[in-house]
């Protein structure tokens, strides 16, 4: 007794899955074999799903159009075209004359996709002299776990390529990252370019008290005391 297919995986398929994301990669191959990690431990794969995000399309130059070219891409087109019906006709037609409509659908078929490539290259001559190959890729691949999150997290920590805050990749970024600053703080800096650098010359706006005063500065001096021979005790040309 056959039984009625589920309208879940049709439902799912046409919303976006919910849950938190696990692990993110930046090629669908990395995430697939992620997934594919997670299946082979046992974990339920069923409630994860990858979402790629920022499509673009690319398209990829693959070499010059000419006439020859032209040509030869009808011909070949053509030739799997004719022998595809010459196939049929071999199997549905008489059988004595197999092989002669056979070799007549072939023929056909390398004439119409020659004929169909040049026409089609003669209309666009000037504007698209070159061939391409299009597709659309995403950005980033993100495995969105709506159950046990937690555990595939902790399972992918490890994975390659995991773009993800824990994640392999994400650790080497920090750490590339913390050594750049590092090494950025041993150079010389300008003078002052640091907020607890004591000025060359002066004090502070933030030193200076709301009465005047200076307040306590870089060398710990307290507000009131000696600076610069203008206050305190009287110098020896006075004495």
């Amino acid at each position: 007794m056959s039984q009625p297919m589920s309208a879940h995986p049709a439902t799912r398929a046409r919303t976006m899955p919910q849950g938190e994301e696990v692990a993110s990669f930046a090629t669908y191959p990395q995430a697939q074999a992620a997934v594919d990690s997670l299946s082979d431990d046992g974990f339920p794969v069923q409630h994860l799903a990858i979402v790629g995000t920022d499509l673009r399309q690319v398209e990829n130059i693959t070499g010059r159009m000419s006439w020859g070219r032209a040509v030869a891409s009808g011909t070949a087109s053509g030739l799997w075209l004719g022998a595809l019906v010459g196939v049929m006709l071999s199997f549905f037609g008489n059988a004595s004359a197999g092989g002669a409509g056979f070799l007549a659908a072939v023929l056909l078929g390398v004439v119409w996709g020659i004929l169909f490539q040049v026409v089609g290259y003669a209309l666009t001559r000037g504007r698209r002299d070159f061939t391409s190959t299009s597709s659309v890729i995403a950005s980033r691949y993100s495995i969105i776990a709506a159950h046990q999150a937690s555990q595939a997290a902790q399972a992918l920590a490890q994975a390659p390529g995991n773009l993800t805050r824990g994640g392999a990749a994400a650790r080497r970024a920090e750490e590339r990252r913390a050594a750049r600053e590092a090494a950025r703080a041993a150079e010389p800096t300008a003078f002052g370019s640091r907020p607890d650098e004591r000025p060359r010359f002066g004090v502070r706006i933030s030193d200076v008290g709301a009465d005047g005063g200076v307040g306590p500065g870089a060398d710990g001096a307290a507000p009131g005391s000696e600076t610069s021979g203008t206050s305190g005790a009287p110098s020896d040309r006075e004495a």
